[in-house]
This record gives C-alpha cells, sequence and structure tokens, in this order.
C-alpha cells in the first residue's frame, strides 16, 4: 500500500502543469500580467472580442490577471508570494490599473497603465518581433514552429 501511495505522489508530481514560475513558460508562450491598481483596486478591463481566443492562441499568448485571486486563459497558477513578487518587479506604483507583456524570451516588451487592455496595440506589439515574425512566415509556408 505505502509503494502505491509513493508512486501516485510521484506521478502527481511529475505530471503537475502548474508552473511556479514565468521562467516555466519561457519559449512557449508570450505572457500578459495584469494588474490592478494601488489606489483604485481596479483591473484594468479586458473587453473581450469575438475572435480574441484565436488572436491569442496564433500568438501564443496567455494572460493572468493578478488581482485578490488569480485568473487567465490557462490552467498555471503561482503562489500568492510570487504573485506578490511579480506585481513589485513588473508593476510598482501602479495607481490605476496595468497590464505587462512579457515576450517569449522572458523580456518586458510593453507596459501600461489604463484602464482596459489595448488589445490592437498589444497585438501590433507581439506582430512587430522578430521571432513573431519568422511564426507567421513559417505559418504562411505551411511549416510548423
Amino acid at each position: 500500500m505505502f509503494y502505491l501511495l509513493t508512486l501516485l505522489s510521484l506521478s502527481l508530481m511529475i505530471n503537475d502543469p502548474d508552473p511556479t514560475t514565468l521562467k516555466e513558460l519561457q519559449w512557449k508562450n508570450r505572457i500578459l500580467l495584469i494588474f490592478p491598481g494601488e489606489q483604485t483596486k481596479k483591473l484594468p478591463e479586458l473587453a473581450w472580442a469575438e475572435d480574441l481566443e484565436e488572436k491569442l492562441a496564433d500568438r501564443d499568448l496567455i494572460y493572468f490577471t493578478l488581482g485578490d485571486s488569480l485568473s487567465g486563459n490557462s490552467d498555471f497558477t503561482f503562489s500568492e508570494s510570487y504573485r506578490h513578487t511579480l506585481r513589485k518587479k513588473y508593476a510598482p506604483g501602479c495607481n490605476m490599473g496595468c497590464y505587462v507583456l512579457i515576450g517569449k524570451d522572458g523580456g518586458a516588451k510593453l507596459k501600461k497603465e489604463q484602464a482596459r487592455v489595448n488589445w490592437a496595440e498589444l497585438f501590433a506589439t507581439i506582430d512587430a518581433m522578430p521571432m513573431r515574425i519568422r511564426e507567421m512566415k513559417r505559418s504562411e509556408n505551411g511549416t510548423r514552429r
């Protein structure tokens, strides 16, 4: 019985899809971190468009809202202490709500403090990145990443 429980525990740890840091998503996904304002406590509005999910998937973009709880368009989770670390690193002094785009290389590419996520600007920023340009060319040629 002990042997079976040990095997089960090990398999759960190995198959756990939840990263503990952004590093585990590096080179796989672009990440949008959305923070509430320190004074307003409001998150920027996401304003969903009809084809938004498709555009997010096409750009390998996942987002996390880091308010009182964590939510987003993926199953990944971060600990409360790591969420605090992310806020200190990417959104110090953010008063009215802000969002930060992290590229696949792990670098911050865009930071905006505003009440609504500007998807057009965000996608234009991503589409101008050299890695994304290569991805689009491969897609046009019918090859996979």
